[in-house]
């Protein structure tokens, strides 16, 4: 259920988080073992691999979300990789992620943190990206992705996915196009009943006009939405996948 008209606690979402992921760290990364596998996966690893590989030098790159750092052997060129997660748990065993052979980033910092609470100062790094975050507990803010940008380089990429609303079934999309239109009228009472009639993690996926809605909104003025069909035994269904890059800065008489 997308909730973006309504004051949203972060503090409450990231704790959610914390104590799902706590559950299932152990899981994930047997997980790990099966994703990397797939044609999913590939798909992921060559748009990483492209993006960071597309700088003339060593950068330093953002995984907002980062799990068990899955897709931290992916990139090339990377002198600090900065990986940040709600859970203390995922991050534990991020310390050795998989195919951590093939892992070329010169340093790696792992940080527990609240991404929408989280700062850094402008211009830390040159990539950003987040794949498997937004969706289930987290979503895609018009805010987060200013922060986004802003902490890109001018000429900085982000990168990330979510999962597209408009393959889910019918009910499902009905039941939320009626629960969208009708949550920010409801009383703070009814509220709270549909919040935990969805769990401790609520829905925030998106279709493809919703997202490019959100991203024209934002201080992004290059980016792209497209979408992927998912195929991995962990997981059916549709992604979206949004590719943005930062203005470079013009020179005077430019």
């Amino acid at each position: 259920m997308n909730r973006q008209k309504t004051a949203m606690n972060y503090e409450e979402i990231g704790e959610s988080l914390r104590t799902s992921y706590a559950k299932v760290a152990e899981r994930y990364r047997c997980d790990d073992e099966i994703e990397v596998t797939t044609e999913h996966h590939r798909h992921l690893k060559s748009i990483l691999s492209a993006i960071s590989s597309s700088f003339n030098r060593p950068i330093s790159v953002l995984d907002a979300g980062c799990g068990t750092g899955r897709y931290f052997y992916c990139l090339k060129n990377v002198e600090r990789l900065v990986g940040i997660d709600v859970s203390q748990e995922m991050l534990k065993i991020a310390e050795k992620p998989v195919r951590q052979e093939e892992l070329s980033a010169v340093a790696v910092e792992l940080k527990c943190g609240n991404i929408y609470l989280e700062h850094f100062p402008p211009n830390s790094f040159d990539m950003i990206y987040s794949l498997g975050m937004f969706g289930n507990g987290c979503p895609v803010t018009i805010d987060l992705c200013n922060k986004f940008h802003d902490w890109l380089i001018p000429g900085g990429k982000l990168f990330f996915d979510i999962v597209d609303v408009a393959t889910l079934p019918i009910l499902r999309r009905v039941r939320r196009r009626i629960r969208t239109g009708i949550y920010p009228h409801l009383p703070q009472r009814c509220r709270r009943i549909l919040d935990r009639r969805e769990g401790p993690l609520p829905f925030f996926g998106m279709n493809k006009k919703e997202l490019d809605r959100i991203m024209r909104a934002t201080r992004f003025t290059s980016f792209s939405v497209s979408s992927e069909v998912c195929h991995s035994p962990l997981w059916r269904g549709v992604h979206l996948e949004c590719s943005a890059s930062k203005a470079q800065v013009m020179k005077d008489g430019q």
